[in-house]
């Protein structure tokens, strides 16, 4: 076969099949070919050498040698996948190489038979590549997540434990407070009730926060598996939940169609009922709350809105508005500012996301996502915080 030709201009130009193997040396994959018994080596690039760490010469002297550099816990799975190949069906492997490096190197190797028109296996085909530099990334991903799975469980235990620790002392503060107004409250000038209200005040406001950081931290120690759940059904029992404050403010709640949703049924109706509560309570002074609630079916995940006609919110305060124990407006009215903080970290053990869109005066609109098909599994690793 001649490797050449030459052009109108009597210019040497390589023909295709000289054309293809020289692009063949362009690649950092390994691309082989053999017969289907394994007993000849079709082809194979030199890239071979830089991942098996052995020449070409010694796999087309021998063409199953490449075994001996695959890793002893390794070689009954690629002897496998070289007998599945032969019997015409694909393969798809991971495994290890190089006895020279200590099997250090990590391949991938996609395998497909070529087959005739009368359907017999007349070649195997396919590329080996090293993938060693994603295997060390993908080994410190999960040291990462695991440090940050340690660290998230201590934060979670210390919460928890906090809260209850705290209550104790806290009890036997108010205890002391009532006791000292009962007793000696007719005895106090005015700048004496000052004080005690400011004590009586710090202890009420002292147990909502440690209530709220104990609910926070339930989000975790407490949360249900996840499961098929209608987010309509959900969010009419949210509403129902809240028949008073939305009765108290003429609230006007409007809802679309909204999916089956894989999630926690409680943590999303604790979504829904917070992010109602604070479109309610945020509401125009000198107007009717009216939300609107909608659903955009994204191609990875649910995307909920939560659109209300209040004041808005700056957009340098949009983020700010999530974080544990935020004060809003209504601080004065018992509110600790957590409800945002929990609603956000429902969201994220979802494995979604949560923000806001608002213009000063134009209301606000809080979006959250929940991603679609996220199993057990993953709502038991899924933590961003």
């Amino acid at each position: 076969m001649n490797s050449a030709r030459t052009d109108d201009e009597n210019r040497v130009v390589p023909d295709d099949l000289d054309l293809l193997l020289q692009l063949t040396e362009y690649t950092d994959d390994s691309l082989w070919m053999f017969t289907p018994d394994w007993e000849n080596v079709i082809f194979a690039n030199s890239t071979y050498e830089d991942i098996f760490g052995e020449p070409v010469a010694s796999l087309e002297a021998d063409p199953t040698s490449f075994l001996d550099a695959v890793h002893p816990d390794d070689r009954e799975r690629v002897a496998d996948g070289m007998e599945q190949l032969s019997a015409g069906e694909s393969t798809d492997l991971e495994f290890r190489v190089d006895p020279a490096e200590d099997y250090g190197t990590w391949v991938w190797v996609q395998g497909k038979p070529v087959v005739d028109e009368a359907g017999e296996v007349t070649a195997l085909a396919g590329y080996t590549r090293d993938i060693t530099r994603r295997k060390e990334y993908q080994r410190e991903l999960e040291h990462h997540r695991e440090a940050l799975e340690k660290s998230n469980e201590s934060l979670r235990e210390f919460a928890y434990i906090a809260s209850h620790d705290l209550q104790e002392p806290l009890r036997m503060v108010s205890s002391y407070v009532d006791l000292l107004e009962r007793e000696y409250g007719d005895q106090f000038d005015d700048e004496a009730e000052e004080y005690m209200e400011f004590a009586v005040n710090g202890a009420k406001r002292m147990k909502r926060m440690i209530n709220s950081l104990l609910e926070y931290s339930r989000v975790h120690t407490e949360a249900e598996e996840f499961d098929e759940v209608d987010a309509g059904d959900v969010f009419e029992s949210a509403r129902q939940d809240l028949e008073l404050l939305i009765a108290d403010h003429s609230a006007e709640i409007t809802v679309g169609d909204l999916p089956t949703v894989s999630a926690d049924r409680d943590q999303l109706g604790q979504v829904f009922q917070n992010l109602l509560k604070n479109s309610i309570e945020h509401a125009s002074e000198d107007g009717t709350p009216q939300i609107d609630v909608t659903v955009t079916d994204r191609p990875e995940a649910y995307e909920f809105a939560v659109a209300d006609n209040g004041p808005g919110i700056p957009a340098d305060e949009q983020d700010d508005v999530f974080e544990i124990f935020r004060q809003g407006a209504n601080a004065e009215a018992g509110n600790t500012g957590i409800g945002l903080a929990i609603t956000r970290r429902i969201v994220q053990r979802h494995g979604g996301e949560i923000w806001i869109e608002s213009e000063p005066g134009e209301g606000a609109t809080f979006k959250f996502t929940i991603p679609k098909g996220l199993n057990v599994a993953e709502s038991e690793g899924v933590d961003h915080d």
